[in-house]
């Protein structure tokens, strides 16, 4: 048995989205504030800790339609007022259906949630709303409320004081939610795989028989690791709950401790402290014994007063607690060693975390009140597991080594291999490329961020990136590889560009930061021009905003049906050799159409093209100005910066070529001379040298690049007021 898939509604930016369950693991990624934690915190508070509910769980604009529905009430005829029912306001509360994928074998465990009786399927769900207990009494209390603070504000003197409650999010919100948390509760609902509908937005609808308890209390077991946990720091300063010390001693008292759970092999330690408490108990006589005897010459203990006597109680848990507890050999030397707060917090935190994981494994397991090792009672058959960036608080070494880990930390246990119908899903967000370069494509589920043009805010939603590339395995096996090679941020980032060569990589920053985008989280790939399209599927799936900054690559067919490269010009019958251009966007191969496009054309939803196109020159002071047609970045960057080009001091390689190109008598030589030096082998060299000159600030952006630019940063800024 396992969680299949759930269905988030009007939770925070989450106004509706669906997140499949990975087998074994399902990773979070997506650029900040894209909804990864709110994600994590639904999923804790439908199944887990109801009571975290706060007003601000809400989907933000419902509130609007929640106080206008009880406002509008209040205002109606008293006999009208019976209209208030939940059907009238649960399209604006926060929703989770729950799908779970069942094996014939455990569906008994599932007996109230079978939809009717002649259900025939792998899945069961449930919905849980969070919804008014009693729809009335919240409408009459807060109706009292609400006139009273009317009726003091139609005093003059007090019209301009705002006086509680304002609304209906001022009721339920007023010290910290409780009123929220009074008049509120989760309800539950059976659901019915043959009325899901096809649309993955659309949620069926609500059943007519409501549950009277939760149907996965005793089926799922949640634990979590939040991202506002506090470890040790490196001065000692131990947070009493997250030292290893600390967790070593809970440990030692749910799982070890001799005394509470007597067998033989604990018999030798038992009697190891008792005679230890001898022991001290002769040496603490012995020691208080005048003190004591001052005690009597004051009459105390007196007649028939109890005498005094100290006894030594040792507990095996507290000799774990102090800041030696845990140390780190150093080396071979047995007489090196640290304590735990000497030590690296990336290395320390890590072993705190893996930890973390085997004490939830173990007190799921409970393998102590279990009566035999065949008693399989005790654990729900699912226990889920949050983790929320974990990479919070380990370097990025520690964090390859977590994620490889950490599944298997939850089921290294026999019972758990020997019974496979206990299942553990974990569940983790991150914000780390280190994190999901060790993982599998698969795992992936990516939360974007989009603003709809009815809503005031932006909303999220959830890609499952195991859909992505369909039976496309080449261009999957492509794609995965190279993202996990080049430690891609991609699913990080607020927008991508995808570049075609090392000079475009390396110059790019500068581009960024002159055209106003150094304030946003960009991710730069460098991809062959020859491959930027294998990642269509990938770009067009996440939603991302992305600029594909590629050549336009001419060429030209000669009398014999081959083709070869040509510098790019107007009116020659040429193609472009660009399989982006071809094959992506704009779809389209002659020369002088791909000129000539308007900027419109260029942009096909999130995705806009930039390529080299005509720049408008004045070659020599006093001619006149003319166009040229660049065929890479390189000579477009030079022809856009000709005076830098050709005062450049002690040019090498490339720009010394462009130098030397800049000094023919027109700019149609130029062109063909600066043609002529393009050479694969020279263009990193070629931006790394242009990174050495006095005047690398001056450079300015061609203008191709400079288009695009405009374009990605007008659609981020859309994106601002809801970050």
């Amino acid at each position: 048995m396992q969680i299949h898939r759930v269905h988030i509604g009007n939770f925070r930016r989450l106004k509706n989205c669906t997140i499949d369950f990975g087998v074994n693991q399902t990773i979070l990624v997506g650029a900040n504030n894209s909804g990864k934690t709110s994600a994590i915190q639904a999923m804790l508070r439908f199944l887990k800790n109801p009571k975290d509910f706060s007003c601000k769980d809400f989907t933000i604009t419902n509130w609007k339609e929640l106080d206008a529905t009880f406002e509008s009430i209040v205002n109606t005829e008293q006999e009208k007022r019976e209209v208030i029912t939940l059907d009238s306001i649960r399209d604006s509360l926060p929703v989770m259906d729950v799908w779970l994928k069942v094996p014939e074998s455990e569906v008994y465990l599932l007996k109230s949630l079978f939809p009717s009786l002649t259900w025939d399927s792998e899945f069961l769900g449930a919905r849980i709303l969070y919804a008014p207990k009693d729809i009335k009494e919240l409408f009459a209390d807060y109706e009292v409320a609400f006139k009273k603070a009317q009726s003091i504000k139609t005093k003059p003197e007090h019209r301009s004081i705002e006086v509680f409650p304002k609304s209906l999010f001022d009721f339920l919100n007023a010290n910290d939610s409780q009123n929220l948390r009074k008049y509120f509760g989760l309800k539950y609902y059976v659901l019915d795989i043959d009325k899901e509908d096809e649309d993955p937005e659309a949620f069926q609808p609500y059943p007519d028989v409501e549950l009277d308890s939760n149907p996965f209390d005793e089926i799922i077991r949640i634990d979590s690791i939040e991202a506002h946990r506090e470890f040790s720091d490196p001065e000692g300063k131990h947070d009493e709950h997250d030292t290893l010390s600390k967790q070593l001693q809970e440990y030692y008292k749910n799982n070890i401790s001799p005394e509470d759970d007597v067998d033989e092999k604990n018999l030798s330690i038992l009697g190891a402290i008792q005679s230890a408490n001898k022991e001290l108990d002769k040496n603490l006589k012995e020691g208080f014994a005048e003190r004591i005897d001052e005690l009597k010459q004051i009459n105390y203990p007196g007649f028939l007063n109890p005498a005094i006597e100290i006894h030594s109680y040792i507990d095996p848990s507290l000799t774990i607690t102090h800041e030696s507890a845990v140390q780190f050999a150093v080396g071979n030397n047995p007489d090196l060693k640290l304590p735990e707060k000497y030590n690296g917090l990336g290395y320390r935190n890590l072993i705190s975390m893996y930890f973390r994981l085997i004490q939830f494994r173990e007190e799921w397991i409970d393998y102590k009140h279990r009566e035999t090792d065949d008693d399989l009672t005790a654990p729900e058959r699912i226990h889920i597991v949050f983790i929320e960036e974990p990479e919070a608080h380990l370097h990025a070494q520690a964090q390859q080594v977590f994620i490889k880990k950490a599944f298997e930390a939850l089921i290294n246990a026999k019972l758990l291999k020997e019974h496979k119908e206990f299942k553990t899903q974990l569940i983790l967000s991150t914000h780390s490329n280190h994190i999901v370069n060790e993982v599998d494509l698969n795992d992936l589920r990516y939360f974007y961020r989009y603003k709809p043009e009815e809503n005031e805010i932006p909303l999220s939603n959830v890609i499952n990136l195991s859909e992505t590339f369909g039976d496309q395995d080449e261009t999957k096996r492509f794609v995965t590889r190279y993202l996990k090679l080049t430690h891609c941020d991609i699913f990080f980032a607020d927008g991508v560009i995808l570049v075609e060569g090392a000079g475009e990589r390396i110059l790019m920053p500068h581009f960024l930061k002159k055209e106003g985008l150094d304030k946003n989280y960009i991710s730069i790939v460098e991809i062959n021009g020859s491959h930027a399209h294998r990642f269509k599927e990938l770009i067009e799936k996440l939603n991302v905003f992305t600029l594909v900054v590629t050549d336009i690559d001419a060429e030209i067919k000669d009398a014999g049906g081959s083709c070869h490269k040509e510098r790019t010009q107007k009116g020659k019958g040429q193609k472009t050799n660009n399989d982006t251009l071809k094959n992506w966007h704009p779809k389209e191969s002659d020369i002088d159409s791909l000129l000539d496009l308007s900027p419109e054309r260029k942009i096909s939803g999130n995705v806009r093209v930039a390529y080299q196109a005509g720049i408008n020159i004045v070659f020599k002071e006093g001619e006149a100005q003319v166009t040229s047609y660049p065929y890479t970045f390189e000579d477009a960057l030079a022809l856009t910066n000709i005076e830098l080009f050709r005062t450049a001091k002690n040019p090498k390689a490339m720009v010394k070529k462009f130098q030397d190109a800049l000094k023919k008598d027109n700019i149609d030589n130029c062109a063909k001379e600066m043609f002529n030096s393009l050479e694969a082998s020279y263009k990193a060299p070629f931006a790394i040298e242009l990174l050495y000159s006095d005047s690398f600030d001056d450079i300015k952006t061609p203008q191709y690049i400079k288009e695009g630019l405009e374009w990605l940063n007008g659609k981020l800024a859309t994106y601002e007021d809801g970050k």
